[in-house]
């Protein structure tokens, strides 16, 4: 006779299985959650990059300040190191007429500032010329020998000697001045140098460092 099965029989096992079904949910749950531990890794790595990406942006910020900086001071030792006397740009107004008022020029010889349309003839002269020509040669890339006017056999000696210096250049103008308070003095625009004597190699280097530069407004 067979027996009768008890109805408590089959419950431990209906249970385990209860069981593992609700820690299975509870570890599919903690994948999934937010503030589970993918999330948190999935944070932390975020997080790295963004501290990565903020120490390149510094290095790049300082190396980018460290080359401004330094060109900077590369300009200052070079502005320090060109030759002549160094002043204030008065501006390159055009004159109606030699007779037109204008601000007076800030050196002697003049420098910049106010001049005719047009430029004096390059070369060499024997016969002041009026500093508004002049200033014009000097607006185009030009350098001025000027020397101290004396008697005709005087100033032709200073011009030849003058014309020995500059040869090879192209935009040079060589003008008598009187009262000029120096033997010779070499100006371009914004720059001034005097000279005593003919010295060949510092007024080359003038020259050099002026002669072919344009000087109208951009």
């Amino acid at each position: 006779m067979a027996k009768k099965k008890s109805k408590s029989a089959g419950k431990p096992a209906k249970q385990g299985a209860a069981a593992n079904q609700q820690a299975d949910r509870g570890a599919s749950s903690e994948k999934s959650a937010p503030g589970g531990k993918s999330g948190s890794v999935a944070a932390r790595v975020r997080g790295d990059r963004k501290r990565k990406q903020q120490r390149v942006n510094v290095a790049v910020g300082a190396g980018l300040a460290t080359v401004v900086v330094a060109a900077i001071a590369m300009q200052l030792v070079l502005e320090a190191n060109r030759p002549g006397e160094k002043f204030r740009s008065l501006g390159n107004v055009h004159l109606l007429s030699l007779n037109s008022p204008h601000v007076p020029y800030n050196s002697d010889p003049p420098t910049s500032g106010p001049h005719m349309p047009s430029v004096a003839p390059w070369g060499s002269h024997f016969e002041p010329l009026p500093d508004e020509y002049v200033v014009h040669n000097m607006e185009d890339a030009g350098v001025v020998l000027w020397y101290d006017m004396g008697t005709p056999e005087e100033n032709a000696e200073r011009v030849a000697a003058l014309e020995q210096v500059s040869q090879g250049y192209r935009r040079i103008i060589i003008v008598p001045r009187e009262n000029l308070g120096s033997q010779y003095v070499l100006t371009a625009w914004q720059r001034l140098q005097r000279f005593d004597d003919i010295d060949e190699e510092g007024m080359r280097r003038f020259i050099d460092a002026y002669e072919g530069i344009d000087h109208h407004p951009r």
